[in-house]
């Protein structure tokens, strides 16, 4: 369907017709939602769509799927505006990691969310293990453990309950904010951006995320907006990030739009970091190997220098 130009199709999580009462994979439903165009649990007679009426811990893992949903929210958008511009696809199919790949061509039981997530959802029962091929030219980060595999290669992932296998480009942002009831309260303010370190890739990359105020029709054309691009590599034992913020003549904040940046894979703490030229304070997580340093609001350039 993406293919075709129509980027927002869906299937109706949970299932449509039929008693489809299996909670289990009423969830893994819901858990693949999260990556999809469109997060709508819909039903018909049969079947109630909402978690309320399933189980306890299928309502307590429904909850960790949605929140996730709202959490990702800033990619998403990025996916829906790259999407408004060039019609590039929401969901796209391994292949276009690898043309030349004639296996991927029928491939479908994975795909990529955007440029950055790899998506492989879980669609049997009982399932313990999913074979997952990780596509050359990147390695990828598990989202959840942080785990490392590398481009090309073919692993057997043990499922979880709460997740199902998704896994980051090396070197790639990730935007999210903080978790939200629903869009009304989100905010530019207090964004995170999860950047995932990769030690063997030095070369600059750059990323840039589109942001306006989330109601205002035509926010783009009228110049109501701002980007901010982020220019990462690494020189020496330096890993320097470049962050530009690019403003549109009308564009009026209502927040500070302060945020974090939190780098992934530091195996151990760096041994100092710079916010543009100055010593600066940021908290090392040696059990998740993330830095996390606190960016004040800006209009223009700012640079963080770490010292690996």
């Amino acid at each position: 369907m993406g293919m075709q130009g129509l980027a927002y199709m869906h299937s109706d999580l949970g299932g449509f017709a039929g008693a489809n009462l299996d909670d289990e994979l009423y969830v893994r439903w819901l858990q693949y939602g999260v990556f999809n165009p469109i997060f709508r649990p819909h039903a018909q007679e049969d079947v109630p769509s909402e978690p309320i009426f399933r189980s306890d811990r299928a309502k307590k893992l429904a909850k960790q799927a949605i929140e996730l949903r709202y959490q990702l929210l800033p990619y998403n958008y990025n996916l829906a505006f790259g999407n408004s511009q060039t019609g590039s696809l929401l969901m796209r199919p391994l292949f276009f990691e690898e043309p030349e790949n004639e296996n991927l061509l029928t491939k479908s039981d994975g795909y990529l969310w955007g440029n950055d997530f790899l998506i492989y959802p879980i669609m049997e029962a009982g399932q313990k293990t999913k074979e997952v091929y990780f596509p050359k030219g990147s390695n990828w980060t598990d989202f959840y453990t942080n785990e490392t595999f590398a481009g090309g290669t073919t692993h057997s992932i043990k499922v979880v309950e709460n997740s199902i296998p998704t896994f980051v480009r090396a070197a790639s942002i990730i935007p999210m904010s903080k978790p939200i009831q629903n869009t009304t309260d989100y905010s530019n303010d207090g964004l995170e951006f999860h950047y995932y370190y990769d030690e063997t890739i030095s070369d600059e990359k750059n990323q840039t995320f589109y942001f306006d105020d989330g109601t205002t029709a035509q926010n783009f054309e009228n110049e109501n907006y701002f980007f901010i691009n982020f220019e990462t590599e690494k020189e020496g034992k330096w890993l320097e990030i470049e962050i530009e913020k690019e403003v549109g003549k009308n564009y009026k904040s209502n927040s500070t739009e302060n945020f974090k940046v939190i780098v992934h894979l530091i195996t151990k703490k760096p041994r100092k970091a710079k916010l543009n030229g100055k010593t600066i304070n940021f908290t090392f997580n040696e059990k998740s190997k993330t830095c996390t340093f606190d960016i004040p609001a800006f209009n223009e350039e700012t640079e963080i220098k770490i010292k690996l």
